[in-house]
């Protein structure tokens, strides 16, 4: 330990003496590791650990699969045939994500919960931080049955000022009373990876609490519960996979007409739906670029330590003339280079923190209560310190063995050793790490360029609709208590006061917004006269709108009319279909007059419009239909009102708070927004790989250039005499800087050639998650060249014109 010690003192001591290689080594360090942290702490929240506060070990997530291979939601009653017929799960749970009013009519706020079974907590294994969870005699399948709520910790601090007697107490949701029986654990945020929910109550509830029938609970097509399960000890899940489809295809021969070509599957947790399957391809892209940073960092410290071991070789040549040995030598080196991974992880952490809160910044608005906040964990500051230490012996070994090989005595002779054959391999050397970072460099750039133009190209894609100057806002009717009839009501009521408002051009509704996170609604149909193939997905998703809705957002209508007043409960039902649904199944002849089965009844088609995108912004043309709201909008869907303006939307949010309040005093506006901006949700990958790649190749770019001028400056401090040598017989400085500016560009020009092979091959991987851009792009890769070959020129500039402004008198005196 005193060795250790005494070790440790002389490093710091000779840091002391040299504060700008130490300052230039750390800040280094700490970029590296801080990214590379933050990068790993939002894979440790999203990927490795989706559901903190649960004990994850066995839990996979549960989804039903439709005949296009599309991921589902589940039924309320193939959850009960899941539930209690499969043997190789030791549960299964279900969870409605659901807005809620939490509060008496005059203090009413909205919170985020989910409606759950009440097997909920068993399953995922939550112990309450306060009181109970649900009872065994309350898993029951009985509606209204069981009116109690567990809620979270943040809303018991925040709502009940942490009240250690909350259980047992009434509070009111959505106008009905129940009793707190307890308080989720502090980490606990529900079941959907990505969102945070403060209250939940059984789902049996439902009817009640949402103002529904209790018909909700036997539909098998109302497909909206995220399922979660746990498979018994030993399980593998491919055996689970197995006995889950053997039981779907049963429950198809028994429904056929709601599950008829209906499958079900399990996932690895990852895999399930939620923020893990929107960001986990740019957070793998993300990592790798990280990873490539790291190698720069790295190459940057060997370089320095080098120039370093190189300047200490006459000091180490004394040090083995008195006795010591080069295994001792080695120790002190290294000792100094894990100081420096020392203070550069300490650095990393408060700079990984501030990365972190990037990505939350980054998020769409949707209104949904998002929680991707990272954290440092245990887990999370092991793999710092690990990177830490692991880049410092990374970036230092090849040093340490160079200073402590062979010649220290002879450098002790020679004065420390200028020139030879030591100088030539570690010129070499440094040279190559030059031509590494370079290469790494331009294929982070390169991806930041793909991901840019993605994004831009993504953001050029004709949505089919215009959402400019178009103001949207959701209502959740049902947690103020209203009847079916009340809302349909109040949208009326709603539409007409907007459009005699000042500055609203035209009003409309639906129930649900296009290229959003919520998932689709669709609908099994038959279509007269038309025979599917017996492998054809004919659960074709939909929207429900109101007259207007077309002329709102400026979709073509290419054949017949839109919807009217007069389609209502009591006229003949009414469809509208896109340009792609007529084609397909009406082969191009006239779809008016054509009938279609949905709902239990036949509705005439009226009008065809022009296609629009609904759940992606570079999905390929598909089938889609809209019915009128008055006939057919359901309790168990949102009010989506849509304002257009002349001006700017957001002024207009403080008209459509009036006039609710003036119209429904209990209904709050809460998510009003520019449709603009609602539909940004389904660029957020693309955005996140765009925005943090660029960021990343921006200090990929920095580091090249900076390791590009040490080596540089190195090579014109070595060849100081040559210089002047050449300046003497008659070199011109214009000649020296050509020289030194041509040796720098042919390192640039070796990183290049390899960063482009390399980047060929990788860039292909991210393919399918580029827009509008193929991954070999040629003017992504050649302005990434460009732009870093500039950078390296200007910094080998520098020295450069040290170079060229030497004195030949005396650099003829050197030796």
């Amino acid at each position: 330990m005193e060795a250790i010690a005494s070790d440790l003192r002389y490093a710091v001591r000779q840091l002391r003496k040299s504060p700008g290689f130490a300052a230039v080594a750390v800040a280094s360090l700490a970029l590296g590791v801080g990214a590379n942290t933050a990068v790993f702490s939002w894979i440790d929240a999203i990927l490795l650990r989706p559901l903190p506060g649960v004990d994850a070990r066995g839990l996979v997530g549960f989804e039903t699969v439709a005949p296009s291979g599309e991921s589902v939601n589940n039924s309320y009653p193939d959850f009960r045939d899941y539930r209690d017929h499969l043997r190789l799960l030791s549960g299964l749970a279900m969870a409605q994500p659901a807005a809620l009013g939490l509060g008496d009519r005059d203090h009413v706020d909205r919170v985020w919960g989910e409606m759950v079974s009440g097997n909920y907590f068993a399953v995922l294994a939550v112990k309450p931080e306060l009181g109970r969870t649900f009872l065994p005699e309350e898993y029951g399948d009985k509606p209204n049955a069981y009116p109690v709520a567990v809620i979270s910790d943040a809303l018991w601090r925040r709502r009940f000022q942490a009240d250690p007697a909350i259980a047992g107490k009434i509070v009111i949701v959505n106008s009905h009373a129940l009793t707190v029986v307890g308080v989720a654990p502090p980490e606990f945020h529900g079941i959907t990876p990505g969102l945070a929910f403060d209250v939940w109550v059984p789902l049996v509830m439902r009817p009640q609490i949402n103002g529904i029938g209790e018909w909700m609970l036997r539909d098998r097509k109302t497909r909206d519960l995220q399922g979660i399960a746990r498979l018994r000890p030993g399980v593998r899940i491919e055996r689970a996979r197995a006995e889950i489809a053997a039981l779907a295809r049963e429950l198809g021969r028994a429904h056929p007409y709601e599950n008829g070509g209906i499958g079900a599957t399990v996932l690895e947790l990852r895999q399930a739906s939620g923020s893990q399957r929107l960001l986990r391809t740019p957070l793998q892209i993300l990592m790798a670029a990280c990873g490539a940073l790291l190698l720069i960092v790295c190459a940057n410290m060997a370089n320095l330590l080098l120039a370093r071991a190189v300047g200490r070789r006459q000091e180490l040549g004394v040090r083995v003339a008195l006795g010591a040995g080069r295994g001792r030598l080695a120790r002190q080196l290294l000792t100094e280079s894990l100081l420096l991974a020392a203070l550069g992880g300490v650095l990393a952490v408060p700079l990984s923190l501030g990365l972190g809160r990037s990505l939350q910044g980054l998020l769409p608005r949707t209104g949904l209560p998002f929680y991707l906040a990272s954290s440092l964990n245990a887990d999370v500051m092991a793999f710092t310190l690990l990177l830490a230490v692991g880049a410092a012996l990374l970036a230092g070994l090849y040093p340490v063995l160079h200073a402590c090989g062979g010649g220290l005595h002879e450098a002790l002779m020679e004065g420390g050793g200028r020139g030879g054959s030591a100088t030539v391999r570690t010129r070499r050397t440094r040279s190559w790490l030059v031509v590494g970072e370079v290469a790494l460099a331009l294929i982070t750039l390169i991806g930041a360029g793909l991901f840019a133009r993605s994004f831009e190209s993504a953001r050029r894609i004709d949505p089919g609709f215009d959402a400019g100057n178009v103001l949207v806002a959701q209502f959740h009717l049902d947690t103020s208590g209203y009847s079916l009839a009340e809302r349909k009501q109040f949208c009326l009521r709603l539409r007409e006061r907007l459009q005699a408002s000042p500055g609203v051009t035209a009003v409309a509704y639906a129930d649900s917004v296009p290229l959003g996170f919520a998932g689709p609604s669709w609908e099994d149909l038959k279509i007269e006269g038309y025979l599917p193939r017996s492998d054809e997905n004919m659960k074709i998703i939909r929207n429900v709108v109101a007259p207007g809705f077309f002329d709102l957002l400026r979709v073509p209508v290419l054949d017949g009319r839109d919807f009217a007043e007069r389609d209502d409960e009591k006229t003949l039902p009414v469809m509208i279909v896109n340009r792609t649904f007529a084609d397909r199944f009406f082969e191009r002849r006239s779809a008016l007059g054509r009938r279609v089965w949905g709902w239990g009844r036949w509705f005439t088609v009226v009008g065809v419009v022009e296609d629009s995108k609904y759940q992606e912004i570079n999905e390929r043309p598909r089938p889609y239909f809209y019915v009128p709201f008055r006939q057919v909008y359901r309790e168990d869907r949102a009010a989506a009102f849509y304002v257009r303006t002349a001006g700017d939307p957001n002024a207009a949010i403080p008209t459509l708070r009036r006039q609710v309040r003036l119209l429904a005093p209990g209904v709050g506006v809460y998510d009003a927004m520019p449709l603009a901006d609602y539909i940004g949700a389904a660029l957020y990958p693309t955005k996140v790989a765009a925005i943090l790649l660029g960021a990343l190749g921006a200090w990929c770019l920095a580091l090249a250039a900076l390791g590009l001028y040490g080596v540089m400056a190195y090579t014109v401090g070595q060849r100081t005499h040559e210089v002047g040598v050449r300046m003497a017989l008659g070199a011109r400085p214009a000649d020296v800087l050509r020289m030194v500016v041509g040796q720098a560009m042919l390192l640039v020009a070796g990183g290049l050639i390899a960063g482009v092979v390399a980047a060929a091959g990788l860039t292909r991987l991210v393919s399918s998650a580029l827009i509008g851009v193929g991954a070999g792009d040629p003017g992504v890769f050649l302005g990434a060249a460009l732009i870093l070959a500039t950078v390296a020129a200007l910094a080998s500039f520098v020295p450069a014109q040290r170079a060229a402004a030497v004195d030949p008198v005396v650099a003829l005196r050197q030796r």
